[in-house]
């Protein structure tokens, strides 16, 4: 009896080293696999190709896929200092478009983007910049008048102005999003109601429309995924 008594011990203690030994194996399966299928990133928007090169996971070739990137510009913030768009790779952005004699929507719109400066103010990935589609009018010194409400210096807010014509190709080759001149009224323009979300790619990553509501909430909370997923891959380097 008591020799059956302890080998049933033996095969317990055997049985419980083994969940042990095998346990950080499961995690890593959960992590891996169960817990990345089930983590769902944001959409990449733009037009998409295959780069005809392949990535392997898992023991799969997944091929890869060339996404629309926003090329990089230069342009003339309030201080009439030169901002590259994204210069360090480690950053992801939001933007809008706007013009000092707008009548419409735009004041509201950068209330809004003041709320978002706000609260990432002290995080060093997020920066955020408003450009106008005026650049006649608009001028670094119209723009500081304009800004100084806000007191972006402080939020790593820039707002943007150059050449007209390069304002103009930006939003819509750049961000794909309308900027035109309004010919039915003076000094108007037709753009974007939309923050837009860029990843540190220059990648676009949502838009999200300030006349309707909620939407600048779930901009909050959707920058607050996109910095998981910029740490996740920073970490994976």
């Amino acid at each position: 009896m008591q020799q059956q008594h302890n080998r049933s011990g033996r095969i317990k203690k055997i049985v419980i080293l083994a969940a042990i030994l095998a346990l950080p194996g499961f995690l890593y399966y959960l992590l891996e696999e169960k817990g990345e299928n089930r983590y769902k990133p944001l959409p990449i928007y733009g037009e998409k190709v295959l780069s005809g090169t392949f990535r392997s996971r898992m023991g799969t070739k997944i091929p890869d896929t060339l996404y629309h990137r926003i090329p990089p510009f230069t342009l003339l913030n309030q201080d009439s200092r030169q901002v590259q768009f994204l210069q360090q790779d480690t950053t992801i952005a939001v933007v809008n478009f706007f013009y000092t004699r707008c009548q419409g929507f735009c004041r509201h719109m950068n209330d809004e983007m003041n709320r978002v400066a706000t609260r990432f103010a002290n995080n060093g990935m997020v920066r955020l910049y408003t450009v106008t589609v005026d650049g006649v009018y608009d001028t670094p010194d119209v723009l500081s008048g304009y800004a100084a409400a806000y007191q972006p210096q402080q939020k790593k807010w820039d707002f943007l102005t150059g050449d007209q014509d390069t304002l103009f190709r930006i939003a819509r080759d750049g961000f794909l999003v309308n900027a035109v001149r309004d010919t039915s009224r003076e000094a108007a323009f037709i753009h974007s109601s939309s923050l837009i979300l860029v990843d540190s790619r220059r990648r676009i990553r949502g838009y999200y429309d300030v006349n309707m509501r909620g939407e600048v909430d779930k901009l909050i909370d959707e920058i607050k995924l996109l910095l998981t997923e910029e740490i996740r891959d920073i970490s994976r380097i």
